[in-house]
C-alpha cells in the first residue's frame, strides 16, 4: 500500500476555495466571517497534515459489482457503468487527519456556531484536496494508463455499508482511519472509494445526472 503525508501548505487550498463552497460565489463576505477564516487558518498552516493511501488491485466486473481478491464491491448500476473498461482498481482512502479533528472538536465544545460550521466545511475541503493529491500520486504510479473519477459508499447508489469491504482490502485501518459499526470514519474528515484504471477508461465530469440520491441539497431541479 502506497501512503502519504500532506502537509496542509502542499495542499494548495485556500480561504477563497472555503468561502466558495460556503457558497460566496459571488459575494463578499462579511468581516465576522472573513475574521473568522483569517483566525483559523494559521492552526491550519503549522499543525495540520492529511494523509491519503491506495493500493492497486486486479479486478473482474460481475452484474452491478466489482469483485477484488474474491471480495465483492456492491457498486450498484452507476458506477459499475462509470467504471466501465477497467482493468486494474485503485482503493483508497484520504483524511483531514487526527490534528484536524482535535482541532474541530475543540471547536465544537466552545460552542461558536459560526466557527463550528467553517470548520466543518473547512475540514470537508481538506479531506476533498487530501483526495485530488492522492489521484495524483497514482497518475505517478499508473504511468500512461487512464483512470475514472472518485466513487465512495454512500453516493450513486452504492450502500455505505460497502466501507467494511473498502477497509478490509486496505488493511483496517488506512491513515488512522477506523470504521465504525454503522460504517462512519473517524477522523470523520475522511473519503474513501474506488477508482478504475485502464487504458481504455473515461474520466468523465461529476454532474448530478449520474447521482440517484435526491434529497441531496446539491441536486438541481
Amino acid at each position: 500500500m502506497k501512503t502519504y503525508s500532506i502537509p496542509f501548505p502542499e495542499l494548495n487550498l485556500s480561504r477563497e476555495d472555503v468561502l466558495l463552497e460556503m457558497g460566496y460565489k459571488d459575494i463578499t463576505p462579511e468581516p465576522y466571517l472573513t475574521d473568522a477564516i483569517n483566525e483559523l487558518w494559521p492552526k491550519l498552516e503549522h499543525e495540520v497534515t492529511a494523509e491519503c493511501a491506495f493500493i492497486i488491485e486486479e479486478g473482474t466486473f460481475i452484474e452491478n459489482a466489482v469483485i477484488i481478491r474474491d471480495l465483492e464491491l456492491s457498486t450498484g448500476s452507476t458506477i459499475t457503468t462509470l467504471l466501465e473498461n477497467s482493468v486494474q482498481f485503485a482503493i483508497f482512502a484520504a483524511t483531514a487527519g487526527r490534528r484536524f479533528e482535535e482541532i474541530i472538536n475543540k471547536t465544537k465544545k466552545e460552542g461558536d456556531i459560526l466557527k463550528i460550521y467553517l470548520a466543518d466545511i473547512t475540514g470537508s475541503c481538506i479531506a476533498e484536496k487530501a483526495g485530488e493529491r492522492m489521484e495524483e500520486f497514482l497518475e505517478n504510479e499508473i504511468g500512461c494508463n487512464m483512470h475514472t473519477n472518485r466513487f465512495s459508499p454512500g453516493y450513486c447508489g452504492w450502500h455505505l455499508t460497502g466501507q467494511r469491504t473498502l477497509f478490509k482490502l486496505l488493511g483496517g485501518n488506512p491513515c488512522g482511519i477506523s470504521l465504525s459499526e454503522v460504517c462512519l470514519m473517524t477522523p470523520i474528515k475522511s473519503i474513501s472509494g474506488i477508482i478504475g484504471i485502464g487504458e481504455n477508461v473515461s474520466k468523465k465530469q461529476y454532474a448530478c445526472q449520474y447521482c440517484e440520491l435526491e434529497t441531496c441539497y446539491k441536486k438541481r431541479k
